[in-house]
């Protein structure tokens, strides 16, 4: 049995708090939390119900993210890549110390609300005292137990995100790019065509999993 923790955390030091914070109606989820490049510091958000000219101009002056870049967006749904800087704390090393796992983590009236995944009560009070040492305002909303389980899929298929991931890993999102589409079907061992479809195919699974079943009727009529 693994412990489930929905907390509330907020904090300057945290990823996008600026950004969350002039712009609280926003509605912004990070992805792929499990898959961040420890290296590169790069990750990936869905933002909507945003004015994007505000959330842009907010972005741009975050101290905790560099390299802001659109990579699709749908019906006022924009994916963004982002690098982090060295002001951030991030806390998904610090879970997967603890031998667990970031399983969601988005922002609602400029607040980060994230769950996760953890071994015991023991690891997650470790995780508090860390949050609090680190000057993080944490807040328990609610704590139950549950079978190991892996993070959602965001409606991916397993094909679509080793696409997305070895695509992100290897520069191929950059501008420019740091790998051309062939040169990425070849390190996949796939064709150029089928590249280039799971990408599209991927992104648009996002991008609607992102909208609410309501927005997606609305869509279809």
């Amino acid at each position: 049995m693994f412990v489930i923790a929905e907390l509330a955390l907020s904090s300057p030091t945290l990823v996008m708090t600026p950004t969350i914070e002039a712009n609280p109606s926003a509605r912004v989820r990070i992805q792929f939390q499990p898959a961040m490049d420890p290296e590169r510091r790069r990750f990936f958000v869905l933002v909507e119900e945003a004015d994007f000219e505000s959330f842009d101009d907010a972005l741009a002056e975050d101290y905790t993210v560099a390299e802001p870049t659109v990579l699709a967006e749908q019906d006022g749904v924009r994916m963004y890549r982002l690098g982090l800087t060295e002001d951030v704390i991030a806390v998904t090393p610090t879970v997967t110390e603890l031998g667990g796992m970031v399983l969601e983590m988005h922002s609602a009236g400029g607040v980060w609300f994230v769950k996760l995944q953890v071994p015991d009560r023991d690891a997650l009070a470790t995780f508090r005292e860390f949050c609090l040492d680190s000057g993080i305002e944490y807040r328990l909303d609610r704590l139950y137990r549950t079978e190991p389980t892996r993070s959602d899929d965001h409606g991916l298929t397993d094909q679509q995100r080793r696409t997305l991931l070895t695509a992100a890993r290897e520069g191929y999102f950059d501008v420019p790019r740091s790998i051309s589409q062939a040169d990425l079907a070849e390190k996949l061992g796939v064709s150029d065509s089928a590249v280039s479809q799971r990408v599209r195919r991927a992104v648009a699974a996002l991008i609607e999993r992102a909208l609410s079943p309501d927005e997606l009727r609305e869509q279809q009529i």
